[in-house]
């Protein structure tokens, strides 16, 4: 593999934001207190003594408490809905996290559980459904589990498992309007489309034959100019191949590639630009062989190797040749958007240093499975890769050292210089990937402006929620939070251009929500 030459650096210019942080304030976790209580237990938690040998506050354990599906009524609004919201909220993540007695592993892994936040006229209605996946409905008739899932192997029987064990979707990542359709995904097989008034899951989308032995991600990309739908997976073999493929507003396979990827790694979202595919193949090393042979799941089978630093594929999203440019390691959950300036793509994301809360020894998001609290140190910070085509060279960019997950456009900015991000902030304690707070960051002026729920609530993906100007930027943020406190789950609405003054509005639901990634607003028409 041929290496364009890189320019490392991290610039640590000194800006003055709207509130009392500069632009890349380094976030101190050291030595600070911060009260996790709640629901019946008030415990007082020094950040410096957060250790997996340590018991999780019980109402954090509600994130990887399982719920039952199927509600359908009016909850309850604390404040005033905005007039001009008019439209629906879905959102997706795991619902079920046992079966026959059995539980998940990782608050990571989970049936799919849908969710409906519908805004008329009449005010505000709520749905959830579980996506009847074939996995789902196998499993309910014999009332056991039937197949592996990403972190918990079939049984702790290796001839189970070998080859991996029989691995279906649970779709459960994301949740998206597609070429008219609702569609439903996790990382593995078809997509299932829902009804979308009623969640029923009507049908599933087949992938490509050329991407059937692909993980495809959960994550895809839809081009505001001509809606081309452009999907990514990875394929692992002897060699890593990168699979790309992008469907006409008809569902038409229009383009479909692969290119071999210079290292086996996992990720789970990818950038496209209008004429570029970007992947960022980070150090988080797939080792296939523990996990072929039914000894390890696959996230077991996963390891960092920060040192080792990241390598970012550019292709033409026509296909063709990539080029590889190098960085510092970082781990990339979620990008918030690319563009291109004449021959530079400018690319910003969420990196963590490490992605010690989700693999590696007592991740955060396996100990809480087991009322524990675990290692979660290293913060996801707003980073910007610049590539000059032309000249063959990266460099990255720092932009806000604290901590952050879910970036968030105004969906008409995509694959355009965009100027405001949304992200959750605010690590829970030193808990960083579990957040209490939104941000509102403005690329041009370096301005941020934050609103923190304090230490008992666990903040979700902001989503925009566009009004009637059909101005960029103008409209709401809708969040998903879980309450610590009352131990039930409620939905923020922001104004999205002034997020200090806190929610408009809660809605309030009469149960708890475990953990839901993703979602998406789909205004009325």
């Amino acid at each position: 593999m041929k290496k364009n030459s890189i320019k490392r650096e991290k610039k640590e210019k000194t800006k003055t934001s709207k509130l009392n942080m500069t632009r890349r304030q380094t976030i101190k976790v050291i030595g600070a207190s911060v009260f996790l209580g709640g629901v019946g237990c008030v415990e007082s938690t020094s950040k410096a003594n957060l250790s997996s040998n340590q018991p999780s506050p019980k109402w954090l354990q509600l994130l990887g408490t399982s719920e039952k599906g199927g509600r359908n009524y009016v909850p309850r609004v604390e404040g005033k809905l905005p007039s001009g919201l008019r439209g629906t909220l879905y959102r997706n993540g795991p619902g079920l996290f046992e079966r026959g007695g059995v539980k998940l592993k990782h608050m990571l892994d989970g049936d799919g559980l849908v969710q409906r936040l519908n805004f008329s006229k009449d005010g505000v209605s709520y749905k959830n459904q579980f996506v009847r996946t074939a996995k789902i409905m196998s499993e309910e008739a014999v009332g056991k589990r039937l197949h592996s899932t990403w972190s918990t192997r079939k049984s702790e029987n290796m001839f189970d498992n070998f080859g991996g064990g029989i691995t279906k979707s649970q779709a459960g990542v994301t949740i998206n309007p597609v070429h008219g359709k609702i569609i439903a995904r996790d990382e593995v097989g078809p997509s299932y489309v829902v009804d979308d008034k009623t969640l029923e899951t009507i049908e599933t989308i087949p992938l490509p034959e050329k991407l059937q032995g692909a993980s495809v991600k959960a994550h895809s990309k839809i081009d505001p100019e001509n809606n081309e739908w452009i999907t990514l997976g990875t394929e692992f073999g002897r060699k890593m191949r990168v699979h790309v493929a992008i469907y006409e507003p008809t569902f038409k396979l229009k383009t479909n590639f692969s290119f071999e990827s210079p290292r086996s790694v996992y990720i789970h979202d990818f950038i496209a630009t209008k004429s570029h595919i970007v992947v960022v193949l980070h150090p988080c090393n797939f080792s296939p062989f523990p996990f072929l042979l039914g000894m390890k799941s696959f996230t077991d089978s996963l390891s960092w190797d920060g040192d080792a630093g990241n390598i970012v594929a550019v292709c033409p999203r026509e296909g063709g040749v990539p080029k590889f440019y190098e960085a510092p390691g970082s781990f990339m959950w979620h990008s918030l958007n690319g563009y291109e300036i004449e021959d530079k793509i400018i690319i910003d994301f969420v990196g963590y240093d490490k992605p010690d809360h989700f693999i590696g020894e007592n991740p955060l998001f396996e100990t809480l499975m087991r009322g524990q609290l675990g290692n979660a140190s290293s913060p996801g910070k707003i980073r910007r890769y610049s590539i000059n085509l032309n000249q063959s060279r990266m460099t990255e960019e720092i932009i806000d050292n604290g901590s952050h997950e879910f970036p968030m456009i105004d969906d008409r900015s995509l694959m355009s210089q965009h100027q405001v991000g949304y992200f959750t902030t605010g690590a829970l304690g030193a808990l960083n990937g579990l957040n209490s707070g939104i941000k509102r960051f403005d690329f041009k002026t370096g301005n941020n402006e934050t609103y923190d729920f304090g230490s008992k609530t666990v903040v979700g993906e902001p989503i925009f929620a566009s009004n009637s100007t059909n101005k960029t930027d103008e409209g709401w943020l809708l969040t998903q939070c879980l309450d610590g406190v009352s131990g039930k789950s409620f939905f923020a609405v922001f104004d999205s251009n002034t997020v200090t003054k806190g929610p408009i509005c809660k809605i309030w639901l009469n149960h708890h929500l475990p953990i839901s990634f993703h979602g998406s607003w789909q205004n009325i028409t």
